[in-house]
């Protein structure tokens, strides 16, 4: 494959992903997603991730197309997103956006969550081709706009093939509920129905815009999968990588424990403490993960991203904890010093997080080495 649009761009990523029409600190209040943006470019970031929704951008088949859409997000401990219903005009608010962000010179990473809405539009996502009518549709529209240019790749469904996020085609690949894991051994057949979106799909939107980087986004243990499967149509694989789902570190946390109320919040400071008193150890796990994820990608000639991670702190801190500011720094000087190019500080660096969002100085930090390299 030749050379795209993006391809060796540093970028350092703000992941507003599915939140960025929803709410009062986005698109819900005018003005609000413009001033957001300006916090973005003050704290060094040059990229959004986010879900332009194309399965409500585009037209439903045999059927007119309705801006209004009733939202309803599902809660998200990760993203620290609540949930809830919210009424979006998803064109008129997309276009407001991409006007915004082109305006701060922002790049756009673009990653389909398929959130459900009132009409269960995600259900008719279901099929290869389906993915690149929905997806076709809102490029195009992003052309007619004036903003290709600015879309620097397009993770066609978020980690793909797993719950929730790829909800009509669970039940068409594996025939069961889309919030049910996925089983541990899938059957040749289903093996072979997953690479055929994932030739097809990237394939198809190439035809349609020669420049676009298509990829996958997988969290570290799905990543495993991929090992059987053909990635060859490809461009990048974005990786989360979570100490939160290391199972000696929830052990050592306690994390599986069923502990509600007094006791769980007891736990909390628990985290800070083992991260303070053995942090070396568990970045070193994590390192060790980051390397054999890195490594995965470069025999498949993929681009490595890093747009998740990397731990979650314990409840609502009201300042930047001091061992888990040292835990990220780390991780994020291991990730440039091995050479990934495009990567986030922290998948928790969004408005939706003010308790970090707030920490300008430490962000701008951070993007500042993402965006320069290492030793600068």
């Amino acid at each position: 494959m030749g050379q795209r649009q993006g391809e060796t761009q540093r970028l350092a990523i703000t992941c507003w992903d599915y939140a960025w029409p929803l709410g009062r600190d986005y698109g819900a209040v005018p003005g609000a997603v413009e001033a957001r943006l300006d916090e973005a470019v003050a704290r060094g970031f040059n990229a959004v991730r986010l879900d332009p929704y194309p399965h409500l951008v585009a037209t439903p088949a045999n059927s007119v197309h309705l801006d209004r859409c009733d939202i309803l997000a599902e809660p998200d401990p990760r993203r620290g997103l609540p949930g809830g219903a919210h009424t979006v005009p998803i064109r008129k608010a997309l276009r407001r956006f991409l006007d915004a962000a082109a305006e701060r010179d922002l790049s756009l990473w673009f990653s389909g969550f398929f959130v459900p809405d009132s009409r269960a539009r995600r259900s008719f996502v279901r099929r290869p081709g389906d993915f690149v009518d929905v997806w076709a549709e809102t490029l195009d529209l992003v052309r007619q706009w004036g903003h290709l240019e600015r879309v620097v790749a397009l993770d066609f469904c978020h980690h793909f093939p797993f719950p929730p996020w790829s909800h009509g085609a669970l039940r068409r690949v594996f025939g069961q509920a889309p919030h049910r894991p996925l089983p541990d051994r899938w059957r040749p057949e289903q093996e072979a129905e997953v690479e055929r979106y994932l030739l097809e799909v990237p394939r198809a939107l190439r035809a349609h815009f020669p420049s676009l980087r298509v990829g996958l986004s997988a969290a570290a243990g799905h990543s495993e999968y991929l090992r059987q499967l053909d990635t060859s149509e490809l461009d990048f694989l974005d990786y989360g990588l979570w100490l939160d789902d290391d199972p000696r570190f929830r052990l050592a946390t306690g994390a599986d424990l069923p502990v509600p109320g007094l006791l769980e919040r007891r736990l909390g400071p628990l985290r800070g403490a083992l991260l303070n008193a053995t942090g070396d150890h568990w970045r070193g796990r994590l390192y060790d993960l980051l390397n054999r994820r890195l490594a995965f990608a470069r025999v498949r000639r993929l681009q490595p991203v890093l747009g998740e991670g990397w731990l979650t702190p314990a409840g609502e801190p009201e300042g930047l904890p001091a061992g888990w500011a040292r835990f990220n720094e780390a991780l994020v000087a291991r990730a440039v010093a091995d050479g990934v190019q495009a990567l986030t500080p922290t998948s928790l660096a969004n408005p939706h997080h003010p308790w970090l969002w707030a920490e300008s100085d430490w962000l701008a930090h951070l993007n500042h080495l993402i965006l320069t390299g290492p030793g600068r």
